[in-house]
């Protein structure tokens, strides 16, 4: 008899143990999740007169866009997560539709990086291509693929940060 007690306790405790752990790991999960959520808006600059009657330019939601008409990219980078988040990496690819707007990229905190691959990163004055005749030239701002932005300091929590280019579409 006790040891038929003993066996069922040592069952009850497996099922306790186990269901403790059912209830504990979505806070597991979420402490593994990604703490910096990205949101990426496209907006176009508009032209307009300011209440001085002076020219002024500000940022309108995007309408109906053509070729030749430029779209200003924004990403927001916000941590999510109650701790800092470290090494804050930003990666964009150019749309396929459209080119990089030379010396747009811009990030307030951040070291900018460009690439023609998708794969290879470096200064936009660093990019090179290889001409018809195999020879060395610097990449056109038309060739670059894809920018990445790294974040110079850590994220404190619910912090935001953002980054921003210019693309034109084809």
């Amino acid at each position: 008899m006790k040891k038929l007690l003993v066996t069922r306790f040592w069952a009850l405790a497996r099922i306790g143990i186990g269901a403790a752990l059912i209830v504990a790991a979505p806070n597991l999960f979420a402490q593994e999740k990604a703490c910096v959520t990205l949101k990426t808006d496209g907006q176009m600059e508009q032209e307009y007169t300011d209440a001085q009657g002076k020219p002024a330019k500000r940022l309108v939601s995007l309408g109906k866009v053509l070729p030749g008409n430029e779209v200003i990219w924004t990403i927001t980078a916000t941590n999510t997560c109650n701790k800092p988040a470290e090494k804050v990496v930003v990666d964009n690819n150019v749309p396929e539709h459209m080119v990089y707007v030379a010396n747009s990229a811009m990030g307030p905190g951040t070291e900018i990086t460009f690439s023609l691959n998708g794969r290879d990163y470096a200064k936009a004055t660093d990019l090179t291509v290889r001409d018809a005749n195999g020879a060395a030239r610097p990449a056109n701002a038309e060739e670059i693929k894809s920018i990445r932005w790294v974040f110079t300091s850590a994220f404190a929590a619910n912090a935001t940060g953002f980054v921003r280019y210019r693309a034109k579409v084809k």
